[in-house]
């Protein structure tokens, strides 16, 4: 190699490095992990992710550390638990107070919510932030709290957090949605809990939210009043940060937006296979009918439309003739089908069963019911929330059986859980030892036994082993099979599986003898039924003597029909703010945009018989 050759080397050489040291520098400036920071502020983890990992590779010592760190805690958030993992690893402990020592800490807690842990999150962010550290960070560790709490089911620990959090928002769309968030974890409490549960005076913001959020829910149907009480809650919290969108949101409702209708048809089939279902529907809502002081000034007709599902358009048709400005029914799924595929809705219709998915619903069709599907969906989310992965379930034979089934595995394992077993069991038998015994596997166990003693020649010592691999078990069971299908779990070697259910399992009524054998297992169920259980519900209280017989046979039912005329003045405020909710007897109720009302249960757990809370809010 020549002399000139070299020179050129060491010149081309020297230009790369100093390219590089540039490239480095631009890459590293205050702006770019601004930009990154900001991503991940606005939930772009998969950007935020690839911004920190490229200036990682530029950096080097404390700084590439700190951005590895933050990729850990983007990955994380991102769903990409493996490979924050992984990152997380390599890297050195950075054990101080400062910011270093956050930021490590924030990667474990990104980490731990990815994980749904969220004892190891509050571990993780036990200790205060120091006032000197960068906003976006304290907002963050605000932010991890809150979604441990949300974890946790503590409702007021979220908003505590929320408000903690938006101190070091300065986003005006950041702090729009952490206000809503803010409200949807207050709005599931009860008036009662609201009030109670406000210790600090005015100007608290924790205390302004729950008084504000209290006066929306008991003046939800009364505008004028709502506007005297938050102008009166104004003066109260004068400096209180809720936007004034969202008061004036509250401000300008309108009477005539929660206005009844004065012509009202309830259409049931009252007479057939479903007429004491529909007489139950009836009852609860006639009940509530007569309870609404302005009830004289509306007229309820009541049309039977009998066993034919095709009876539903000359039915409908017919209320339409005689004036009827809102429509309740039909109850059958069939007819609800029937009704949304032709032209004729006309008139707010409030329909008792759903649509399939996937059916857009008409203009002014709402739907709203008591499906075993819909609940099967909610239990997948309470045992998401509660940290299971893996799960087992025992449905029984046939339609209603399949149909819990399938609610359950496709929302389970759109949100990413696994089945890890399924098996159905006989209904109108009362062993159901052996599809418990597949389920655990006991029964691959008893095999093994059987082989190594014949193998061997004689009888071994031995102890059935259950499988190690699910997190909890999902029972779809009426009273009868649920109080023997617990016990044989925990016979089985299962007492420790948390197991779940749908409100089928409890019949309504307190029988802490009969239920007793059913203690552990974990339910939601409305506060119609759980008024014994729960916080007082006036409703109940001052229905108690006029309750039918068919509607203390039928109580979901029954309170389904309560909800059905109560949420009719609701339903223009539940379609305009999606955030509303109804505190309803069938649960609380809120509005999807396909026109689906919602219900969130209490969840409860049955302990010496009896159903308690696993929320002590509502006690």
């Amino acid at each position: 190699m020549t002399m000139i050759q070299l020179n050129r080397i060491l010149s081309l050489a020297v230009l790369v490095a100093i390219l590089s040291a540039c490239a480095s520098t631009t890459l590293l400036n205050d702006k770019n992990i601004d930009q990154a920071e900001q991503l991940f502020q606005h939930g772009q983890y998969a950007d935020a992710a690839k911004q920190f990992s490229q200036m990682a590779a530029a950096a080097s010592g404390e700084t590439r550390q700190r951005l590895l760190l933050r990729e850990v805690a983007a990955l994380a958030r991102n769903n990409q638990i493996v490979k924050a993992k992984q990152l997380y690893q390599t890297l050195t402990p950075i054990t101080v107070v400062t910011e270093p020592g956050l930021l490590n800490r924030l990667a474990q807690a990104n980490i731990a919510i990815a994980e749904r842990q969220p004892i190891i999150v509050l571990k993780a962010l036990k200790d205060p932030v120091a006032p000197s550290t960068a906003s976006n960070l304290i907002a963050e560790y605000h932010d991890l709290r809150a979604l441990a709490y949300t974890l946790l089911g503590n409702r007021i620990e979220i908003a505590r957090e929320l408000v903690q959090r938006e101190t070091y928002l300065q986003d005006p769309q950041l702090i729009k949605a952490n206000q809503r968030d803010i409200w949807q974890a207050l709005a599931t409490l009860s008036e009662r809990a609201l009030q109670q549960l406000r210790t600090a005076p005015p100007p608290d913001t924790l205390s302004g939210w729950m008084q504000l959020i209290q006066i929306a829910k008991a003046n939800q149907l009364h505008p004028r009043l709502l506007k005297q009480q938050i102008e009166a809650w104004r003066h109260l919290y004068p400096h209180h940060p809720a936007q004034e969108q969202l008061l004036a949101g509250l401000m300008d409702r309108r009477e005539e937006d929660v206005a009844y209708p004065d012509n009202i048809a309830l259409l049931l089939p009252l007479t057939g296979k479903f007429n004491q279902p529909a007489q139950a529907i009836r009852d609860g809502f006639l009940a509530a009918y007569y309870s609404r002081p302005q009830h004289q000034a509306q007229k309820i007709r009541i049309y039977d439309v009998g066993d034919s599902v095709e009876n539903i358009h000359k039915v409908y048709q017919k209320a339409l003739d005689n004036g009827a400005e809102m429509i309740i029914g039909p109850l059958n799924k069939e007819s609800v089908l029937l009704l949304a595929e032709q032209d004729k809705i006309s008139v707010p219709t409030l329909t008792l069963n759903y649509l399939p998915e996937g059916i857009e619903p008409p203009d002014k069709l709402y739907q709203f019911g008591l499906s075993p599907e819909d609940e099967a969906k909610l239990v997948t989310e309470r045992t998401w929330l509660d940290g299971h992965v893996k799960g087992a379930v025992l449905v029984p034979s046939g339609p209603w059986g399949e149909r819990v089934y399938n609610a359950f595995k496709t929302r389970w394992e759109h949100m990413g859980g696994e089945i890890a077993e399924m098996q159905t069991y006989d209904a109108t038998r009362n062993d159901f030892s052996r599809p418990i015994k597949r389920l655990l596997n006991i029964d691959e166990s008893q095999q093994r036994r059987r082989q190594i003693s014949s193998l061997i020649g004689q009888e071994v010592k031995f102890t059935p082993r259950r499988r190690e691999d699910i997190d909890f078990i999902f029972i779809a069971a009426f009273p009868r099979q649920a109080r023997a299908i617990r016990p044989q779990l925990k016979f089985f070697h299962a007492s420790d599986i948390p197991v779940y259910a749908t409100s089928h399992a409890f019949t309504g009524n307190l029988n802490p003898e009969r239920d007793r054998d059913m203690d552990g297992l974990i339910f939601g169920d409305m506060p119609w039924v759980l008024t014994d259980t729960v916080a007082h519900r006036a409703m109940h209280t001052k229905l108690e003597g006029q309750i039918s017989p068919v509607g203390k046979s039928l109580q979901r039912l029954y309170a389904l029909g309560i909800d059905a005329y109560n949420i009719i003045g609701a339903l223009n405020t539940l379609k305009a703010y999606p955030y509303e909710r109804f505190d309803g007897e069938t649960g609380s109720l809120s509005l999807d945009s396909q026109q689906r009302i919602h219900r969130q249960l209490t969840w409860v757990k049955f302990r010496s018989g009896q159903p308690v809370p696993l929320d002590s809010s509502l006690q």
